[in-house]
């Protein structure tokens, strides 16, 4: 029986293997919640001190979420769905800044937040990031303009004009890690994972810290099959940042990459986290039925499939894994 389930497991696997979905840029819900991303920098364009305090509130002004300021100056929000929002920034010796934002018809907000200091106190000899790395040095300003023009551009879906704006942003100022993170995620929702890849090299080379730009190299490594680098890469994402937003794609993707080099055992915890954390996620649902093939668990495997056939009875598997199901029960049976 095992040597039948290990036939059928390269089958469906090989076969049916997800595709990417940090990749995509825009996955699929419930992988990839809505998503708002806040950088505060100082006046002179220093980052602001790390721990700031940002908030995220609805247009009538009540409150959704609080975070603070992590080592580049950025706080992620995930709201629960569309609307109007404001964006707060507050820090002592600072006037406290609100901006408001429109995510009526959009999955993601970037938002960019200046504090500028209150009459009479002095914050020249602010400690503005503590141990913040090149990505805290000062923006100028044409490239700074450019990159929130490239931000503007995409979260209205125009990834040409972000793609545009964003390498314009980089000419002025190669060491910008935000707009070469947000520039391979752009060429990586275009599918040009090798532009994509070289983009986002330079920026963890640029700021080490920068979990994002991890999780989304190690997404279009995986489509060039370089499954190696592509584990190393997401698996220091994950390290980094093992609660952020997007880590619940990045443990999808790291699974897939252990699995495409035949490490089963390896993978399936990083499945299992995705299918406890995201149970409506068809493609989830698909690698954990395979990886219970290539235990010979011939019963788990039948009740992944049809949990992906539940939730997606007419996805892009869905006749494959009708045809197989038999064949697994027929092969339990000898």
């Amino acid at each position: 029986m095992a040597k039948r389930f290990s036939l059928v497991a390269g089958l469906l696997f090989y076969a049916l293997l997800p595709t990417s979905l940090l990749a995509q840029g825009a996955p699929p819900k419930p992988v990839f919640a809505m998503r708002v991303e806040v950088f505060v920098r100082l006046a002179d364009n220093r980052p602001a001190p790390v721990g700031t305090l940002c908030e995220l509130d609805y247009a009538n002004g009540e409150m959704v979420a609080q975070g603070q300021t992590d080592s580049s100056a950025r706080c992620i929000f995930t709201p629960g769905g569309h609307g109007f929002y404001l964006v707060r920034a507050k820090a002592p010796g600072f006037a406290e800044v609100t901006q408001p934002l429109d995510l009526q018809n959009a999955q993601t907000g970037m938002v960019n937040l200046v504090l500028v200091p209150l009459p009479g106190h002095d914050n020249s000899n602010n400690d503005a990031g503590g141990s913040v790395s090149v990505s805290g040095l000062a923006v100028p300003d044409g490239a700074r303009k450019e990159f929130e023009k490239g931000q503007k551009s995409l979260t209205d879906k125009d990834l040409d004009g972000g793609i545009s704006h964003l390498k314009k942003a980089i000419e002025i100022y190669p060491s910008y890690p935000q707009a070469l993170t947000l520039l391979g995620t752009a060429y990586n929702e275009k599918k040009n994972w090798k532009d994509a890849q070289g983009t986002l090299e330079k920026a963890t080379t640029i700021d080490p810290k920068n979990a994002s730009a991890f999780f989304q190299l190690g997404a279009a490594l995986n489509q060039t099959k370089d499954y190696p680098a592509a584990q190393k890469a997401l698996s220091q994402g994950l390290t980094l940042a093992p609660d952020a937003p997007e880590a619940s794609g990045a443990q999808y993707e790291l699974a897939r990459a252990y699995m495409a080099q035949n490490s089963w055992k390896e993978a399936e915890p990083y499945a299992a986290k995705v299918v406890a954390s995201q149970p409506d996620f068809a493609a989830g649902h698909l690698l954990m039925g395979n990886i219970f093939l290539k235990k010979g668990d011939g019963n788990g495997a039948i009740h992944e499939f049809q949990e992906y056939l539940r939730i997606d009875p007419k996805g892009p598997a869905a006749d494959q894994i009708k045809d197989m199901i038999p064949k697994i029960q027929a092969a339990m049976k000898k």
